[in-house]
């Protein structure tokens, strides 16, 4: 049968044109839809594209298109080498050696809180500056460094600033208290720790040695171990308490390798017949205390010479006070008669007391004390009048004549504690975290205080 249809339009839009794929059947160029004719009758079948993924038969528009996907596909590549790139370099791989242009990250700042308990300063040599020895608790942060917790003995220079140097010698079970420090007559400065270690201050490379094993190897008395170590008195010279493993006790002087007991010791401290060959003359400064037989008595500088026992055990005379000597034992009142004095027959041998005299006669003193002793000079601390508020004052003395050299107002509320002399003047400390440098004539020249 013959097809009788003149114009063939899209049954989806009703567009005439179109593009015949094969015979009878077509294209829209509109919608791009497909429909063909069936031979027997009229009938338009098609099937509609939603998606359109033909190209368009418009020539500038394909070709726009094609720009278009280009590009995209340039944009996705672009973006992926990117991404490879970027995760190469935080890679594990070490950077190259050229790459210069980040600074190295600085370490980070240890943290920890701090106590101090003590502050002694000393000197590596006659002619150096001094060394400030600090005892420190330090408390870490963060639970990787409490293992770091404990007893530190810092070297500091002598303005406070440097750390020169420390050594841990104790854990958190140890207290602050439990570290003294003691400068012995051979120029040495020791340590005792929690009563059971010995240490001698290495001032060169500023650390501590075991000074125990030497000191005690030569006694056969100690060869059982010793359990506790303490210093004994400071009037007392460079001697150590001992209490050994089998619970005796000894007096020991290191210095000339003599053990005593206790009755042997308290024999070799006192008198002229126990003095070791090689006792000089010396010299000591104390002001007196208030006395209760004689409360009017003003407080006087006393200067004493003395046989000084070198290394031995010695009993220097640390305090003086007026009283009465009746002239022997028994009851006595106020109409007793008696004698006045400062030193006694008694006090004259425990000190071994050759002569003494009242430095500065005639002057008054209020708060007073002795806190350096020089070849020449002394240095003490007084306040101008009994009012307990009153500041203290640092004041030089002859120590010949007692003439004044110079005297230096401190601020309120300092109160020095301890005075090292060096050959640029004193090294002052006022407490365990502050101190002060005076030098020859009476002038602070630098202040520290820690944090």
């Amino acid at each position: 049968m013959a097809k009788a249809i003149k114009v063939l339009k899209c049954p989806q839009c009703g567009s005439t044109a179109k593009t015949e794929i094969k015979p009878d059947f077509f294209r829209c160029s509109n919608c791009q839809t497909e429909y063909f004719l069936d031979n027997d009758d009229v009938t338009i079948n098609y099937n509609h594209n939603y998606t359109h993924h033909h190209p368009s038969s418009n020539p500038e528009q394909n070709a726009k298109n094609v720009k278009i996907l280009a590009i995209g596909i340039a944009l996705v590549f672009i973006t992926i080498l990117t991404i490879v790139i970027t995760k190469s370099s935080t890679s594990s791989s070490p950077a190259p050696s050229y790459t210069v242009a980040e600074s190295p990250r600085p370490a980070e700042k240890e943290i920890f809180s701090i106590s101090r308990y003590n502050a002694q300063p000393i000197l590596a040599t006659p002619t150096a500056a001094p060394i400030l020895i600090v005892v420190e608790d330090r408390s870490y942060n963060g639970n990787e460094s409490k293992k770091r917790d404990g007893i530190y003995l810092t070297f500091y220079d002598d303005k406070a600033k440097e750390k020169l140097g420390e050594e841990k010698v104790g854990d958190d079970d140890v207290s602050g208290s439990d570290v003294q420090i003691r400068n012995f007559s051979d120029g040495n400065t020791y340590v005792i720790v929690s009563k059971n270690k010995l240490f001698v201050v290495d001032k060169g490379r500023l650390k501590l040695n075991d000074a125990g094993k030497s000191f005690f190897s030569a006694q056969p008395e100690l060869q059982v171990g010793v359990a506790t170590i303490e210093f004994v008195y400071s009037d007392a010279g460079d001697g150590l308490v001992l209490l050994t493993n089998e619970g005796k006790n000894f007096y020991y002087y290191p210095l000339i390798q003599k053990l005593y007991t206790k009755d042997q010791y308290y024999d070799a401290r006192t008198g002229f017949n126990t003095l070791l060959p090689g006792a000089r003359d010396k010299e000591t400064y104390l002001f007196t205390s208030e006395s209760s037989d004689f409360p009017e008595e003003r407080i006087q500088l006393i200067k004493i010479k003395y046989k000084d026992n070198g290394a031995g055990p010695k009993d220097v005379t640390d305090r003086l006070s007026w009283g009465k000597n009746y002239g022997g034992s028994g009851i006595f009142t106020e109409r007793s008669p008696y004698r006045k004095e400062l030193l006694g027959g008694y006090e004259r041998e425990r000190g071994r007391v050759t002569s003494w005299k009242d430095l500065t006669p005639g002057r008054t003193y209020f708060s007073p004390k002795v806190i350096s002793e020089t070849n020449g000079t002394i240095l003490i601390m007084i306040k101008a009048d009994a009012n307990p508020a009153s500041p203290y004052k640092l004041q030089q003395l002859n120590s010949e004549t007692g003439a004044i050299n110079w005297t230096l107002d401190l601020a309120k509320g300092e109160r020095p504690d301890k005075a090292l002399a060096f050959s640029g003047g004193y090294f002052v400390v006022t407490d365990s975290s502050k101190g002060m440098i005076v030098d020859q004539k009476g002038k602070i020249t630098y202040t520290y205080k820690f944090d």
